[in-house]
């Protein structure tokens, strides 16, 4: 039984939520103060994103949150669970969130480490919006959605504490 792909997933899967010491999702949202865990942006460029646009630090982990556990249940499990049927943290502060999400991150973990060979990741499962689609790519889509949105949180975490921008002239 091969596990090559496997583990190689699961280790992509663990640099992505909290193994890389600069971009990793935990690494990210590591010293994010109570205040900062609700606050959205004061500032932001209106041409771009809008009158309103950006969600809380809070926000955004409930959204990487919520596809972990969709994603473990349609690659791995059941295929039942749906957006309305999705279990929440008991409370929005960050305490339990961050718990609920490092929850969801084991049981998509887990869900991978189960299987026995590396020709079950190219098993079809019915995806939440109802096409198939290979367990391998709800794996990659959600290491992506972390990194993505790890990123996103240390943009959020910039403004909220004023950062201009780059310190060095990008135009010497």
């Amino acid at each position: 039984m091969a596990r090559a792909r496997i583990e190689t997933l699961l280790d992509m899967m663990e640099v992505a939520y909290r193994g890389d010491p600069f971009s990793s999702l935990r690494k990210n949202l590591q010293g994010i103060t109570p205040e900062e865990w609700t606050t959205r942006p004061a500032t932001w460029s209106k041409a771009e994103f809008g009158d309103d646009p950006e969600l809380s630090i809070c926000q955004l982990v409930l959204h990487i949150g919520g596809p972990k556990r969709m994603y473990a249940n349609r690659a791995f499990g059941d295929a039942t669970l749906q957006w309305h049927t999705l279990p929440l943290p008991a409370a929005f502060d960050m305490e339990p969130v961050l718990a609920w999400l490092d929850e969801g991150h084991r049981i998509l973990h887990d869900g991978l480490a189960a299987l026995a060979d590396d020709s079950e990741l190219a098993v079809e499962r019915i995806a939440h919006w109802g096409a198939p689609m290979p367990r391998e790519r709800f794996v990659t889509i959600m290491i992506s959605h972390d990194l993505y949105h790890s990123g996103e949180i240390n943009r959020q975490r910039a403004l909220i504490r004023g950062a201009q921008g780059w310190t060095a002239d990008p135009n010497p």
